[in-house]
Order: structure tokens, then C-alpha cells, then sequence
């Protein structure tokens, strides 16, 4: 287990069903999270997070390009989102 550590700077957030998180990437207000179970989407800051249409993959690097964004998954390669992973 690792331990949780926050200093007066950092504040401990509920990470998407306290999964490990491999990316992050921010579009406008929407802040998607990539991991071991797909891609996660916040719109309030980290507090709570929702599956987005990719589930059951992994997912190691996210990017926004525009209104786009980009899944580098492990075995499945690059897929592409222009609905906010919906």
C-alpha cells in the first residue's frame, strides 16, 4: 500500500476508482485521466470521475490536438475521440 502524503501545497484527490493513473490531459474545463481501465473524465477538478466510451483498455499517454483527443493504448495503438471520449 503506499502511503498518502500530502503537503500544504498538494491535496489528495479520489483518482478514478482509486486506480492508477499512467496520463492526464486537459481539455478547456474537462480533465481526463488515462489508466488501466480506460479513460476517466472530470469536470470538477479531480473530485469525481466517469468512465468515458473507452473502457477495458490501457492506456499509457493522452493528448488534446483542437477538439481532439488522442489514447496511446498498450496492444491497441492510437485512438481517437472527437466527442470528449463520449
Amino acid at each position: 500500500m503506499h502511503a498518502r502524503v500530502a503537503h500544504a501545497e498538494w491535496v489528495q484527490t479520489n483518482g478514478p476508482y482509486g486506480g492508477m493513473v499512467n496520463s492526464l490531459a486537459v481539455s478547456g474545463t474537462n480533465l481526463f485521466a488515462g489508466t488501466g481501465g480506460g479513460v476517466f473524465l472530470s469536470t470538477n477538478n479531480g473530485t469525481s470521475w466517469t468512465p468515458t466510451g473507452l473502457t477495458r483498455a490501457w492506456v499509457n499517454a493522452l493528448a488534446v490536438s483542437g477538439t481532439n483527443l488522442l489514447a496511446g493504448t498498450r496492444g491497441g495503438g492510437v485512438i481517437l475521440s472527437t466527442n470528449n471520449g463520449a
